[in-house]
């Protein structure tokens, strides 16, 4: 079978990950109403990121009357590329679509269950802002699940026979939601293990 490649545009990167720290995909909820997940992008990847804020920011100077008096934000991500996403309802940023690597949706109870460790390939699109600071934003707009990490510890990693093609991801072997594959693996989700990133 004949995997196809991912198609992106400017500024969007396709990359595998392992979803960190405090994980909510579910619903909004908690203090600011939202839900959140960490995840660390590759080196190489995060080489062409760099490369593509320099160019983004000199196009958000270009659109400023006098970009010198406009705070430049640090970048949405720490030195070991490792970034939060937050994201709700009520704010403009995406809501990322979660898939099986069928591109079959993921049901509710997985996202609800979902922690860390489970591995993934993400979507993810660099924008520039200028206000109130001027800077760019990673936005997540996918997930695609290869290895789902529950709640209860299990996780599953597919059957390894994939048929379909999801567009933007392209195919590849992993979790499917119609056909799961449980394995036992260590996952603490107890609240001392929560982390909490704020970049």
């Amino acid at each position: 079978m004949k995997l196809r490649e991912p198609m992106t545009k400017p500024n969007q990167y396709v990359f595998e990950t392992e979803l960190e720290g405090y994980i909510n995909v579910y619903k909004d909820s908690g203090k600011y109403e939202n839900r959140t997940f960490s995840y660390r992008i590759p080196d190489e990847v995060l080489k062409q990121v760099e490369k593509d804020r320099k160019e983004l920011l000199k196009w958000v100077d270009s659109k400023l009357e006098n970009p010198k008096r406009v705070a430049l934000n640090p970048e949405p991500w720490d030195e070991e590329g490792l970034c939060k996403y937050s994201y709700s309802d009520q704010d403009k940023k995406p809501v990322p679509v979660f898939v099986d690597t069928e591109g079959s949706p993921i049901s509710d109870s997985d996202r609800q269950s979902l922690r860390k460790g489970t591995k993934a390939v993400l979507i993810v699109n660099q924008t520039p802002y200028t206000k109130p600071a001027k800077g760019t934003s990673l936005k997540v707009v996918g997930v695609q699940v290869t290895k789902l990490v529950t709640m209860n510890g299990a996780s599953d990693s597919g059957d390894m026979s994939v048929e379909d093609v999801n567009a933007i991801f392209g195919t590849r072997e992993g979790y499917k939601s119609s056909s799961p594959a449980v394995q036992v693996e260590l996952a603490d989700a107890t609240p001392s293990s929560v982390e909490n990133y704020d970049f």
